[in-house]
């Protein structure tokens, strides 16, 4: 698959999963938990995407670590926030610093990588090509904007930002572009970093 690597780190000890959790609570704004939980039962959207996110990373905790009562389990509550909000994030396909940007539908195929700090909009598509093999690899820093799809096997450089609703069927392996359409092309040199935050 061409020259480009992605190591993808995982949750394995209670160390790295109080590491993955601060970091991500810092991305999100959270300054209180029990604030934070108030909100998302009020329906407020960063907060249920916090604990949406949080519940995700406690079950890949629990499944890399071999706890398998309370994988069972925590997969069972994942999974309630995944029906309610069609949220469908496997465990162990994005690295640390995932962002999802607004609440909606977001499909992963279990077997894609995602790098760290991306972000996700809403509607964005993740799948594999012709079998279950074929799928994206994301690098780091990508931005994935609405309703883009990105399928098969494909490879997505770091800093790459994917305009809404582009379809991209083909690598692109250069660095810190902007890349949109049906299907994707380069558009621009400024990738992700000329989104803003």
């Amino acid at each position: 698959m061409g020259g480009f690597y992605l190591i993808m780190s995982r949750i394995i000890s209670k160390s790295d999963l109080k590491e993955w959790l601060a970091y991500e609570k810092r991305i999100y704004d959270i300054q209180n938990d029990f604030i934070a939980r108030i909100k998302s039962f009020l329906g407020c959207e960063r907060e249920i995407i916090y604990f949406f996110q949080r519940r995700l990373r406690y079950t890949e905790y629990y499944k890399n670590s071999g706890h398998k009562m309370l994988y069972y389990i925590s997969q069972i509550l994942l999974q309630r926030y995944q029906r309610k909000y069609a949220l469908n994030i496997d465990c162990n396909v994005c690295g640390k610093g995932l962002k999802i940007m607004h609440l909606g539908p977001i499909l992963t195929n279990g077997r894609a990588h995602i790098g760290e700090n991306v972000k996700l909009h809403v509607n964005t598509h993740i799948v594999a090509g012709g079998s279950n093999d074929d799928v994206p690899i994301i690098g780091n820093n990508v931005v994935i904007g609405v309703g883009a799809v990105v399928l098969g096997r494909t490879i997505i450089a770091d800093g790459i930002a994917i305009g809404a609703n582009a379809v991209v069927n083909k690598s692109f392996q250069q660095p810190n572009i902007t890349i949109a359409g049906v299907p994707a092309k380069k558009i621009s040199d400024k990738g992700r970093d000329s989104w803003g935050k």
